[in-house]
């Protein structure tokens, strides 16, 4: 009998014992540790949605972003205790999560809530912001080393392993001017954690995190107010009737407006391709980059698709179609002409002012609600360049045309 027949029913019965938590003997541990080929069994199946993207951000550091997906592959469920990102040329640790940073990060695909646990079969998101000192820094791959509590009748190597390689995207990201003018821009849900960044669709059997690096500008008055008056209607908002710029010379791939605007609170339309966003301007900024704006004012976009835009432009106006959170501008950039049906990539602006900061977003819903005056922290304000607004900031944009 070769050697081949005889491998057939020990890996057979080896699975077996792994995935119904069996006793192994000493024998059958080592032989499991590690194959003839360096391969071996583990409790979680690792993958990402899309490769890294990195950009810098108004904190002066690179953030490298990405969702790490586990899958439970064992048929009781398993809890994760450490995932660490390593650099996987140098093997240099980059990011170490455990305890309460771990589960802030993670979650079920499908939920928004965090959780370590993860039953059988169930796939776990870990959401990845790994910071570095410069874009010097962003190494061409990197692993992940994932370790979960000890499981009842497997032995203990059987609880860390180290993933695949996974090549990161190391292209700069793009650099555009400002979307909209003028101060008190509170970038509500920006990267890199918040509603935007846990919003994983499934599209056409894949998944896909397009609004990975998106913004919800909402404009304060001078005196810190989200706005005046009564707090359901979109016009009580100093954002609604805004100008929406074009922040590059682009072409418009789309330009959608037939949508109402929307009450606070008021029921949303159903989702669907058609309705993505409400009223919206889709710019083709080229290498594969668009550029989206949503909930624009019923009535104000003034461009049509296959238009040519220049830096600065108005565009329309901000508004609150196919939203009932109030006016304010959507805006990501991604790889295709759809806010869902894409992978979001990162920009940076050109220019901007740093003027503040707000509490966080959990407590900015009540001054929504209310219309009170938000408290601004001031510690870190000054001039940025080529940075994202990140969440809690508050910017103020100022605007350049495009030379003729």
């Amino acid at each position: 009998m070769t050697r081949h027949t005889l491998a057939i029913p020990v890996a057979r019965c080896l699975v077996a014992a792994l995935f119904l938590g069996s006793l192994l003997t000493p024998t059958v541990h080592a032989q499991a540790q590690a194959g003839p080929d360096g391969w071996h069994f583990t409790p979680l199946i690792e993958s990402v949605i899309s490769p890294p993207h990195w950009f810098t951000g108004t904190d002066g550091k690179v953030h490298l972003v990405y969702e790490l997906l586990l899958t439970n592959a064992l048929a009781v469920p398993v809890t994760v205790s450490t995932v660490e990102v390593r650099n996987a040329d140098s093997a240099a640790t980059l990011l170490h999560l455990t305890g309460a940073p771990l589960l802030a990060a993670m979650s079920i695909v499908t939920s928004l809530a965090p959780a370590v646990v993860l039953p059988t079969a169930t796939v776990g998101v870990v959401l990845l912001d790994v910071v570095l000192e410069s874009n010097k820094d962003v190494p061409a791959f990197v692993a992940h080393r994932v370790t979960i509590e000890p499981v009842s009748g497997l032995p203990a190597w059987f609880m860390s392993f180290t993933g695949a390689r996974i090549a990161v995207d190391r292209r700069p990201p793009v650099v555009l001017g400002p979307p909209m003018s003028g101060p008190g821009w509170d970038a509500v849900g920006s990267c890199c954690d918040g509603p935007h960044r846990r919003t994983i669709v499934s599209i056409d059997g894949r998944r896909y995190v397009p609004q990975r690096f998106a913004t919800d500008f909402n404009q304060l008055d001078e005196q810190n107010r989200p706005g005046v008056g009564d707090p359901l209607l979109a016009a009580s908002f100093p954002t609604f009737g805004a100008p929406v710029l074009a922040v590059a010379d682009a072409t418009v791939a789309v330009a959608i407006d037939r949508y109402p605007d929307m009450r606070v609170g008021a029921a949303p339309e159903q989702l669907s391709p058609q309705s993505e966003g409400g009223n919206r301007i889709v710019l083709d900024l080229g290498d594969g980059r668009f550029a989206a704006y949503a909930h624009l004012q019923a009535g104000s976009v003034k461009v049509r698709a296959g238009d040519r835009v220049t830096r600065g432009q108005s565009m329309a106006a901000a508004g609150s179609s196919g939203t009932n959170g109030g006016p304010h501008v959507h805006f990501q950039v991604m790889d295709q002409p759809s806010l869902l049906f894409a992978d979001g990539l990162p920009y940076v602006f050109d220019a901007f002012v740093l003027t503040g900061q707000t509490p966080p977003i959990a407590q900015m819903l009540r001054y929504f609600d209310t219309l009170e005056p938000v408290p601004i922290s001031t510690e870190n304000a000054g001039p940025r360049r080529n940075a994202l607004p990140m969440g809690r900031d508050v910017v103020t944009f100022t605007v350049y045309r495009s030379a003729p």
